[in-house]
């Protein structure tokens, strides 16, 4: 599994910024230098709100900055962060996209690996 992201605040007002980050993977997955995170902000019924790609490192580490929309509903929500484009380790320990055998690609053509993402939850409140 990738690290969980984490977030600056466990309350957030609508329009103000939310710090994400996560810290580098256990498991070297090697994204690259131009690699790129999704982060997304979730409500209560799994809709995605905004979503913002922002660089990470080749060993998978972020911090941005997400605004919250002005308009949203104060509630419970939930940030997550994946790899945009690119395998993460998966349960392997291993970056499942490199030395793929017989695909004739290599690098971030190949599809993601599929893993539960984990889910930060956090407060809106006015």
């Amino acid at each position: 599994m990738p690290p969980a992201c984490t977030r600056d605040s466990p309350v957030v007002a609508p329009g103000e910024t939310l710090g994400i980050s996560a810290p580098d993977a256990l498991c070297n997955p090697g994204h690259g230098e131009d690699a790129l995170v999704r982060v997304e902000l979730v409500d209560a019924r799994q809709q995605v709100l905004p979503t913002r790609l922002a660089p990470m490192s080749d060993a998978g580490s972020f911090a941005i900055g997400l605004r919250v929309p002005a308009g949203t509903t104060p509630g419970a929500y939930g940030i997550a962060g994946m790899p945009d484009r690119l395998d993460s380790c998966g349960d392997t320990g291993r970056n499942n996209r490199l030395g793929s055998a017989g695909t004739g690609i290599e690098g971030s053509a190949q599809a993601r690996a599929s893993w539960a993402m984990p889910r930060v939850g956090f407060r809106v409140a006015k």
